[in-house]
């Protein structure tokens, strides 16, 4: 008796089961997706100030101070057919110290979506490619994160030096699409 009524329980959970799934019901809905052109560029600071110092001993050239300790970063989506470009440029007032030159050089450090280094330029009022070839990517925002840039100060003309010519600049970076 009791298996009989182990079997009929059995039976009327199926049965009620059956009718459920007998019961239901499916819809679909129709999801559109679009990745947007993005176009975010940061830095992460300052460089330290460039001094021009004392050479070790006397007759010796000063040396090329240099600052490599800030970073830019982006992020960038492009078609597959595109890339951009990182610029850099200062003001058409801004100008090194007497004898010398600012020069920039940027280097990606995450991979070949984050671009090539397009070398050192000499910073003037024109924009100058410094680092080509971005493609679709984000190079992260940790505090060495980006295209490592390097700012040196070089003395070109050590005749034309001035002791105690301090000039400040205001470097613009500009993330673009390549042509």
């Amino acid at each position: 008796m009791k298996s009989l009524k182990n079997i009929l329980l059995g039976v009327g959970c199926a049965l009620a089961l059956a009718a459920f799934v007998e019961g239901a019901a499916t819809t679909t809905q129709t999801i559109t997706m679009q990745v947007n052109s993005i176009c975010v560029l940061a830095v992460t600071g300052n460089p330290s100030t460039l001094i021009v110092s004392a050479p070790a001993s006397g007759g010796q050239t000063p040396s090329n101070p240099s600052s490599n300790t800030t970073y830019a970063q982006y992020t960038s989506t492009v078609p597959a057919s595109q890339t951009r470009l990182l610029t850099a440029a200062w003001g058409s007032s801004d100008s090194a110290p007497a004898g010398c030159s600012l020069k920039l050089s940027a280097t990606p450090s995450g991979g070949t979506n984050q671009g090539t280094t397009a070398g050192q330029v000499t910073l003037s009022s024109t924009a100058q490619n410094i680092v080509t070839a971005i493609k679709s990517c984000a190079t992260g925002t940790a505090a060495t994160n980006g295209a490592q840039l390097t700012y040196t100060l070089s003395v070109d003309t050590l005749t034309s030096l001035i002791a105690g010519d301090s000039h400040t600049a205001t470097v613009t970076l500009t993330l673009t699409d390549a042509a």
